[in-house]
């Protein structure tokens, strides 16, 4: 055993090398004119040093000296001649910041890691919302911005991914930008071709079986059928939350909204076997419970809806979403006529839908997107409108068994995670 005094002077040895690479690194990144650049706390011996970067950017790329607004970036470093897996972030990424915070790709692939925040989420928000710079050329130039930049110091390959939204934008990036990275891997991305995609519903009628779809439609026809006792049940629940319905309509709307809302959510996050959705016969709570355990309370909250604006308004213009099939509950259904998300949109706000950019991305990743993997789960219903790559582009995609939208690499075999970090490492 070392004297506590020697292990004393081993610590003080340890700390200092850890502060003095962590000074280099500021350095480098201030020498590229980054001046806003705050040490981060970490917990884990994968990194060096991690940081939290305000990385300027303008509102409109295509007005270059106009309002500008401060992005903000969290970087673990390892080493300046490692690659960098690029998290294009769909949303806030506020979960970068735990110490603890470990990423699978960088962690496989011994590499640096940097998520970008997706403008108009977190901290990177401009102070005046121009919803209309909100848009995936703006979104993508901010990523290319960062990339750039940040190539002058981390000069080895870069590898972009992202999870859902953020996983659509590494694919809108990539068509941007096909140069930036050498590898995308996109998580459980959708690629949809309006807000109310018809895959979406084919894909509702026929994943899982025949049994099991049945017991879904019977537990929302028994919610509705009897919206006495489950509204009062959901008025109770939600007031305890201090959850609101204002913008939707009412809570008698969010009602039968989120009752639609199950046969999209089930099979989302699958969040227990088709053997466990109750009978109707079941008691009143179990059924209740059945449902929010899927569902969830707030997807038509103000609150949630204050929070998600950027998100809609981004599905509602350009990246698509999906709607709901009412025929089945028609007669049931007293507060909604045709479902859409229009109330999830900032106050004000009018928007029209067009899929140019998604019609021109599907083409191009067909024959040009090159070097992706893609990574759905098989019950996922996101992955009703997953991009389906074909053999002229060099790409592979991989689907986990009854895998939910929450799939990542490291739910498959050993076997299968071998073949993706090998088929990276052969292109960095």
């Amino acid at each position: 055993m070392k004297p506590i005094a020697t292990l004393g002077l081993l610590w003080v040895f340890v700390f200092s090398m850890l502060s003095t690479q962590a000074q280099s690194v500021t350095e480098k990144l201030k020498s590229l004119g980054i001046d806003s650049i705050v040490p981060l706390t970490i917990s884990t011996n994968q990194f060096e040093s991690a940081f939290v970067i305000s990385f300027l950017q303008p509102v409109d790329h295509q007005n270059p000296d106009g309002e500008k607004f401060y992005q903000r970036l969290i970087l673990r470093h390892r080493s300046f001649d490692k690659p960098v897996v690029f998290v294009t972030e769909g949303y806030d990424a506020s979960y970068g910041l735990n110490p603890a915070f470990s990423e699978e790709l960088s962690s496989k692939l011994d590499a640096n890691l940097l998520i970008a925040e997706h403008r108009f989420f977190g901290e990177s928000m401009p102070e005046q919302k121009n919803w209309e710079a909100l848009n995936l050329k703006n979104a993508t130039a901010d990523l290319h911005a960062v990339n750039q930049l940040l190539k002058e110091v981390y000069t080895a390959a870069w590898i972009s991914t992202g999870i859902s939204k953020g996983g659509q934008t590494s694919l809108y990036y990539r068509y941007f930008y096909p140069d930036d990275v050498a590898v995308t891997v996109p998580y459980v991305a959708p690629l949809n071709f309006s807000v109310a995609d018809k895959r979406v519903q084919h894909f509702l009628d026929t994943v899982g079986d025949t049994h099991c779809r049945k017991k879904l439609h019977d537990l929302q026809y028994k919610l509705l059928n009897n919206s006495a006792i489950f509204l009062q049940y959901f008025k109770d629940s939600t007031t305890k939350r201090q959850l609101s319905f204002e913008r939707v309509g009412g809570i008698e709307k969010a009602f039968e909204l989120n009752v639609l809302e199950l046969g999209f959510a089930y099979w989302q996050w699958y969040p227990y076997p088709c053997n466990e959705i109750p009978d109707t016969t079941s008691t009143d709570a179990v059924l209740f419970n059945a449902w929010i355990a899927a569902a969830g309370y707030d997807f038509f909250a103000d609150q949630s809806l204050e929070s998600m604006q950027a998100f809609f308004y981004q599905a509602l213009t350009e990246m698509g979403f999906y709607t709901y099939d009412t025929k089945p509950f028609k007669q049931l259904l007293t507060h909604i006529r045709k479902p859409n998300f229009e109330h999830a949109l900032p106050s004000g706000v009018s928007v029209k839908y067009k899929n140019k950019t998604n019609r021109k991305l599907n083409k191009w990743l067909k024959k040009n997107g090159n070097n992706i993997v893609y990574i759905y789960g098989g019950f996922d219903a996101w992955s009703s409108t997953a991009v389906q790559p074909t053999p002229k582009s060099n790409a592979i995609k991989i689907v986990k068994n009854q895998g939910s939208h929450a799939t990542r690499l490291r739910h498959f075999t050993p076997e299968e995670q071998q073949q993706v970090i090998e088929f990276i490492q052969n292109k960095i």
